[in-house]
């Protein structure tokens, strides 16, 4: 199956969800799933874009090419900096788990069967919900709902990146989680690291920026050090962007293992 191809399956689509009260377009989510599903896994997606831009409308293409392997997935909208700063975004990313949570059957979702997915920034939010238990507590999200989590190209650690990034300026992450090391550590994930998180699938690309590969393989060192199941994978051929711009056709290293992942810890 080719990127053209995923436009054609046949995939059932709900877009624009409201997923917490005030209207705000920016917490809004859209839904792709199998036409048939009753009970498929779900992937929660959060995509990169340097915690302030980005939109989900550009992700299609992943929705629909986890819909095509039998799982539900969700792209989710999130507030960005400048308009809020941490820890708003990580909120809203565990606002819109909990919806999935309490919602999801209604579109052939299986509720006990999450993972959290994300990209870039999106990747650190995933990580960061699934490992600071306050912020799906916070939403009202039971524990245990979260069976995996999916990391692409993330920051587990924002005081080694705020010194060595490459895509956002210093000053646009000091503004959007402070500038001290204190401020920093406190929504990093690696700070979080204990045993008896759920699974995790570490994910760079061949040509990501060292210091994304490097912290990657950190990240899953730690989870492991702490007696939790971490995968870590380097995907050949892609880049920060390709990465997730070539995501879905059936050749796609990437897609498949995530797939796999999902399918493996659904049982």
């Amino acid at each position: 199956m080719t990127l053209p191809d995923l436009f054609k399956a046949d995939v059932r689509i709900e877009r624009d969800v409201q997923y917490a009260d005030g209207g705000d377009p920016r917490r809004r989510l859209d839904i792709y799933a199998p036409p048939d599903a009753d009970g498929a896994p779900v992937a929660i997606y959060f995509y990169g874009g340097g915690w302030r831009s980005g939109d989900k409308e550009l992700f299609e293409h992943l929705g629909r090419a986890f819909a095509v392997r039998g799982i539900v997935a969700v792209t989710v909208n999130y507030r960005l900096t400048p308009e809020v700063r941490s820890p708003e975004h990580a909120r809203d990313c565990a606002a819109a788990a909990a919806w999935v949570q309490r919602n999801i059957g209604a579109y052939g979702g299986n509720p006990d069967m999450l993972f959290l997915t994300g990209h870039s920034a999106g990747a650190h939010l995933a990580a960061l919900i699934a490992v600071d238990r306050r912020y799906l507590a916070e939403a009202g999200m039971p524990e245990g709902a979260v069976k995996g989590v999916v990391v692409i190209s993330g920051v587990s650690d924002l005081r080694e990146h705020v010194a060595s990034t490459v895509f956002t300026r210093r000053e646009f992450v000091e503004e959007a989680f402070g500038s001290t090391p204190e401020e920093l550590a406190a929504a990093s994930p690696v700070m979080y690291v204990r045993d008896g998180l759920p699974p995790f699938l570490v994910i760079v690309a061949e040509d990501d920026p060292p210091g994304l590969r490097d912290q990657g393989k950190s990240f899953a060192d730690a989870l492991r050090d702490a007696g939790n199941d971490a995968l870590y994978i380097s995907v050949k051929g892609r880049d920060h962007f390709s990465i997730v711009r070539r995501f879905g056709p059936s050749d796609d290293t990437t897609a498949g293992a995530i797939a796999d992942f999902i399918r493996h810890h659904a049982g």
